[in-house]
């Protein structure tokens, strides 16, 4: 069990009730935020869900500037080589290994959540901003949806899709998260099925555009999912895309490897409104520590991977979309 039973107990009673509520669930599920939506104050936390949001949009009065301080090239490597030893050993077949790189910037999270534009942003009051593009799940008229998002491309370099599409290493980590999505959703759901296939989307950032492969993965749901919405995320967290597989063996040489806390960056955030639940998984990811600001980001290591193209794939995703 990754979360507390009163947790999912307040998430079950809430879905029962009908009642609209907005979570936001740590990677290692031990610090949650759940409140009706009626109770979330603007003051102390901002959402835009896909056009579902508390507040009003603000003007930035300018785009914010950061500079990345990240882990030498010798430091990732061992971490890497962890992973790498781990992988040759069985013990794993995708590892998405992590690390938090200090930023120098001077603004504040709240100036950075108002500039940047994602499907999912979230920001709570001096301690983090999201900006995320991948969806976690989303339950719709009984039927769950998953769409995991692994490998990456710059946009702009010639024949960038067919690149992508054809590249082994991202080929293999694409269908190793696809299997393990649809093993998550069998869990808690009936007549899986992959409704989608590596299909690719843009997106805009300050350092170009890139892009990313997903996938669609469905399944069917009994008519009483809502008493049961914590109960059903509990099985399926945390979310495999920022894992790996198999997730409880890749979840301990995560832990050996990244040697830091994740907190909230890789979990999960999302409302449920009485009728449907959105959530999203908290990559893209600034968090305050004092008066210092750390960019956590990562990346799947395969038996394929190189190293240097993982380093350098892991500095790419220090961004802010524009």
């Amino acid at each position: 069990m990754l979360l507390k039973d009163t947790t999912i107990s307040l998430m079950n009673s809430l879905g029962a009730q009908r009642i609209p509520f907005l979570f936001i669930i740590s990677y290692n599920g031990k610090e949650c935020i759940i409140k009706p939506l009626s109770e979330v104050s603007g003051d102390e936390i901002k959402y835009n869900f896909q056009g579902v949001s508390n507040h009003l949009s603000e003007v930035p009065s300018h785009t914010p500037i950061i500079e990345a301080y990240p882990l030498s090239f010798e430091a990732y490597q061992r971490k890497f080589d962890i992973v790498k030893r781990e992988l040759q050993l069985g013990n794993t077949y995708l590892t998405n290994l992590t690390v938090a790189t200090p930023l120098a910037y001077s603004g504040s999270l709240n100036e950075i959540y108002n500039t940047a534009k994602a499907k999912y942003k979230l920001w709570i009051k001096d301690q983090f901003t999201c900006f995320s593009p991948e969806i976690f799940v989303q339950i719709k008229d009984n039927t769950i949806y998953s769409f995991p998002m692994k490998g990456t491309i710059k946009a702009d370099i010639p024949n960038a899709s067919e690149t992508l599409l054809s590249d082994k290493k991202e080929t293999a980590e694409h269908y190793t998260i696809v299997d393990l999505i649809r093993n998550d959703l069998n869990i808690v759901s009936k007549k899986v099925r992959v409704n989608r296939f590596r299909y690719l989307d843009q997106l805009e950032t300050s350092k170009g555009p890139i892009l990313q492969m997903s996938s669609e993965i469905a399944g069917d749901l009994t008519p009483d999912w809502h008493d049961r919405i914590g109960s059903i995320l509990n099985k399926l967290l945390p979310a495999g895309s920022i894992t790996g597989s198999p997730k409880e063996s890749t979840i301990r040489i995560i832990n050996e490897s990244e040697q830091y806390k994740r907190n909230y960056y890789t979990g999960i955030c999302g409302i449920y409104d009485g009728e449907h639940l959105d959530s999203a998984v908290m990559i893209r990811f600034i968090e305050q520590q004092g008066n210092n600001y750390v960019y956590k980001s990562g990346g799947g290591i395969t038996s394929s991977s190189n190293v240097t193209m993982e380093y350098e794939e892991l500095l790419q995703k220090i961004y802010i979309p524009n």
